[in-house]
């Protein structure tokens, strides 16, 4: 008969069995002691048991375990390079070799345990990573054992930890700057005639750098007013080459949307438009070319799109010129058109149609700080449920004086209430 049994360690259950283990390759057996991770449920832990002794019976012994090496190759053959896009392709080898494989690439797959990805993540923080890098590389863990689940290498994703929470006082925040009018101004004013018009498209649409770069005349409406993003270049993408041009989509399916083009921005396309010379449909907006002496270079040259690192190069000169804090992004040109869009009253899920967020959630998350205004607003505007003969809701004085309610709400605003109240 052969022996097995049912483990528990820290709330999780495993089952473990004596096995004969052989390698196809040289033939060669050895008994071995095999542990499979169940998660928390024992009747699971009871079932995988079953069926490695079914196993062993029918004489379908075990072959070596698969290291986490192996599985990691596997993974970006099979996977990542085949379904991804060029970036995310980049983003994922990088985690891989930098911080994954050298902590446990000669580990069995079996033999990664939660607590081994809790102790990885706790000695990248330890290292300096921000928390921001630390989630991205338990993401990419998870990815990488949940492709080894459905392979059957492994039961159980060992990255399938509870998400970190944040710490006491950290609530959600912004994550951005918005530059003030006088910012934008200076900013603007600093930039070169060739560029001014690429920065001002930014600050009114809050497109992202890869769907600015990536937009061609046949997307842009100037009669109707609006911009069609459907497509985005990234710093891995190689555009013209028809293999690449069915991965140039946006960073997430409602990434492909209308923008409306406010009066800045018109008046740039039509500038850029009456001095282009390429202007038909395939052609680039924003063009990359070779500027002469004298020569400010709009619409001129080979019409081949942007580089997106020199384009943040270029953000980063021109913003040192303007006087802007070292800490302000290319991307703080997005986050100041949104927030620019909420503060003049739009529609939270319109503003999240026309940024591309996959969901209206995102924006809230991200620009919620600015709605106590507007429900300080909207207590003005609605009307109470209450019978009107009641009369107005007042405490001892005639409405609209400083004892109303309305007025209450605008001492408040200015910061005014009569000293000893709370």
């Amino acid at each position: 008969m052969i022996a097995g049994s049912v483990r528990e360690r820290d709330g999780r259950f495993y089952a473990r069995l004596r096995v004969r283990v052989v390698d196809p390759a040289s033939g060669a057996s050895h008994w071995r002691q095999v542990e499979r991770a169940a998660g928390s449920s024992r009747q699971r832990a009871l079932e995988m048991l079953h069926a490695l002794r079914a196993e062993t019976r029918d004489g379908a012994f075990l072959a070596c375990g698969v290291s986490v090496s192996e599985l990691g190759q596997r993974w970006l053959t099979e996977h990542v390079q085949v379904d991804l896009k060029p970036g995310a392709v980049a983003e994922y080898r990088s985690t891989l070799f930098r911080h994954v494989l050298p902590a446990l690439g000669d580990m069995q797959v079996q033999e990664v345990r939660p607590g081994t990805v809790s102790m990885l993540l706790s000695r990248k923080r330890a290292e300096g990573l921000c928390e921001g890098t630390v989630a991205k590389i338990r993401r990419h863990l998870h990815a990488l054992f949940a492709f080894g689940v459905e392979a059957g290498v492994t039961a159980v994703n060992p990255a399938d930890l509870p998400r970190r929470r944040a710490c006491s006082g950290q609530g959600r925040r912004a994550r951005g700057t918005q530059l003030s009018p006088v910012q934008v101004y200076r900013f603007l004013e600093a930039c070169s005639p060739r560029w001014r018009p690429f920065f001002t498209v930014a600050l009114d649409t809050g497109l992202r750098r890869g769907e600015l770069i990536g937009l061609r005349w046949e997307d842009v409406d100037l009669l109707g007013r609006t911009i069609c993003v459907c497509r985005s270049i990234g710093v891995h993408d190689r555009p013209g080459r028809q293999a690449q041009e069915r991965s140039l989509s946006p960073k997430t399916p409602a990434g492909e949307r209308l923008v409306p083009i406010l009066s800045g921005a018109q008046a740039a396309l039509e500038r850029l438009y009456a001095q282009a010379t390429d202007v038909s449909d395939g052609a680039p907006v924003f063009t990359a070319v070779t500027a002469r002496p004298g020569d400010p270079g709009v619409g001129t040259g080979p019409a081949r799109p942007l580089d997106p690192r020199m384009v943040t190069r270029v953000f980063r000169r021109y913003a040192e010129r303007a006087g802007l804090p070292a800490s302000i992004r290319l991307h703080d040109l997005r986050h100041t058109a949104i927030t620019n869009a909420i503060e003049q009253g739009e529609d939270v899920l319109m503003v999240s149609a026309f940024a591309g967020h996959a969901h209206p959630s995102t924006t809230v998350d991200v620009y919620g700080h600015l709605l106590p205004g507007r429900v300080r607003d909207a207590a003005r505007r609605m009307r109470s449920l209450e019978p009107a003969t009641r009369g107005p809701a007042t405490f001892h004085d005639t409405p609209g004086s400083a004892t109303t309610t309305a007025g209450i709400l605008d001492r408040v605003d200015t910061g005014w209430w009569p000293e000893g109240r709370s």
